[in-house]
């Protein structure tokens, strides 16, 4: 049996790890592998559940991911999984659970890897103590998995032997919305948590001269932040707080642009979907960001050291068409493929 372990379960919570993992499990299971998804109470899911408790309240009010919910997750975790008897443990975001699982079973699937940037994230003394148990972390399981080069080279700075297993969509699934007409000349879509950029890509639009039709997609804590400076653009701007997969599809589709400002991603997914559906990605140029790596991968998008320059690149209303054999790369059955020969390892 394998346990996928992590705090937030899609599509419950939008982000790039919990959809990593659902993807990865339901391909799984349709391989014939057992597999079980260790998580909170979310709700009903296509993925057999090792409920640990209702979730609680994973961020702060400043968006922050909150420190004892992560710490009490790993205790719960570590007794979930004796109990559900996994075999391979594949443990994720909060990370927490690492450090009480039976390491010779335990992949520790590691989305980002931040360094000195959680002294920035929790502040000097909290972030200080955040980077020495990341550091920590990643000699504890048996191996290690990242989504990137970008993440596996920060890694590899403690730990050699890292293993890099992309993200992967079922791309025929997105292909199919291409052609759609186009409704927006940008879409926003993201967490509403600060590290994301969110406010900043709204900040940029600020500076483009024609009036834009502008859709951001997502939620967090900062919902009511986002309302009001999209309320003070001179641009039409539509939120989609509670947009369904097939809604956030259709929108991409139908969007020109896709401004990601965030500081920090470790692959950045909904990038790949962008290009999967056929809106031009414009990402921030940031020691912390996969996503600069990503669109060099698949040959289509731009990436920007300033909101200037994103707005010259959005107010000259010019992409170049779409490249299509590059996404295949990022396929889920190629990705699948990759984390089964690691998987093999464990008899």
């Amino acid at each position: 049996m394998i346990c996928f372990i992590s705090s937030n379960l899609w599509p419950y919570t939008f982000g790039g790890g919990e959809r990593r993992y659902y993807e990865f499990a339901l391909e799984l299971m349709r391989r014939g592998y057992d597999v079980r998804y260790v998580t909170y109470s979310w709700g009903p899911s296509e993925i057999p559940l090792v409920p640990v408790g209702a979730p609680p309240a994973l961020y702060d009010s400043g968006g922050r991911r909150r420190l004892w919910p992560a710490a009490s997750f790993a205790w719960r975790v570590a007794r979930a999984v004796r109990k559900a008897g996994c075999g391979v443990v594949d443990a994720s975001v909060p990370y927490t659970e690492v450090f009480l699982l039976p390491r010779t079973r335990t992949i520790l699937t590691l989305h980002e890897f931040w360094g000195r940037k959680w002294r920035e994230y929790f502040g000097p003394f909290v972030g200080r103590g955040v980077e020495w148990l990341e550091r920590r972390l990643v000699l504890r399981p048996w191996v290690v998995v990242v989504p990137s080069n970008f993440v596996g080279e920060r890694v590899r700075r403690v730990r050699g032997d890292v293993r890099g297993v992309p993200f992967g969509l079922r791309l025929e699934e997105y292909l199919k919305y291409r052609g759609l007409g186009k409704a927006f000349d940008v879409a926003i879509v993201s967490r509403l948590v600060p590290y994301k950029g969110v406010l900043e890509a709204l900040e940029a639009l600020r500076l483009v001269g024609r009036r834009l039709r502008v859709a951001v997609v997502g939620d967090g804590p900062l919902r009511d932040a986002v309302r009001r400076l999209a309320e003070s653009l001179d641009h039409s701007v539509s939120l989609f707080f509670r947009a369904s997969e097939g809604e956030k599809r259709r929108i991409l589709a139908q969007s020109v642009y896709y401004l990601h400002l965030s500081t920090a991603e470790g692959f950045s997914i909904s990038t790949l979907e962008a290009v999967a559906l056929g809106a031009y990605p414009i990402v921030l140029a940031n020691e912390y960001n996969a996503a600069v790596e990503l669109i060099k991968s698949l040959e289509y998008g731009t990436a920007v050291s300033s909101l200037r320059e994103a707005a010259e690149i959005i107010e000259s209303g010019k992409v170049p068409e779409p490249s299509t054999s590059p996404l295949f790369r990022y396929h889920i059955k190629s990705a699948v493929d990759q984390y089964e020969e690691i998987l093999k390892e464990f008899g």
